[in-house]
């Protein structure tokens, strides 16, 4: 049996993402991270599967969720060694508010077929567009 690449590990991690993020299941991902899996992004940390999990799901119920429409495009991951690292862009609507872009990098270090330490970076021109759009329209997301 041939083992599973990290990029098509990581691409089947991706599809079951969004698998959960449409019914809110977040067991489906467990096994895509080791158990002391750590993660690092927007300024944050999560320590251990479950905070990883769980910082995952706040992000998506806290933003993605509040707004109309959420398109994400990935681009084709590089791997070297066990890293594989992932440019992103998501496409957000709002009803009233103009479209917001985000884009950003996303690293991911395996442990086997896990994932150890999982962080995404936002490129510096999206995180200032994010913090003009939320500056101008984020009243318009309290559910």
């Amino acid at each position: 049996e041939i083992p599973m690449s990290i990029a098509d590990r990581f691409q089947a991690y991706a599809d079951d993402f969004e698998k959960s993020y449409e019914d809110d299941d977040w067991t489906r991902i467990e096994q895509y991270f080791t158990e002391n899996a750590a993660y690092e992004g927007m300024g944050e940390k999560a320590e251990g599967r479950a905070a990883l999990i769980a910082k995952l799901k706040g992000g998506v119920d806290g933003f993605d969720r509040n707004m109309d429409s959420r398109t994400p495009d990935f681009q084709q991951p590089t791997v070297e060694g066990s890293t594989l690292r992932m440019n992103w862009s998501v496409t957000y609507t709002k009803a009233g508010c103009p479209n917001l872009v985000i884009s950003g990098n996303e690293t991911a270090e395996f442990d086997g077929d896990r994932i150890a330490l999982l962080r995404d970076d936002l490129d510096p021109a999206a995180e200032a567009a994010m913090g003009e759009w939320m500056a101008a329209h984020g009243a318009k997301l309290q559910g």
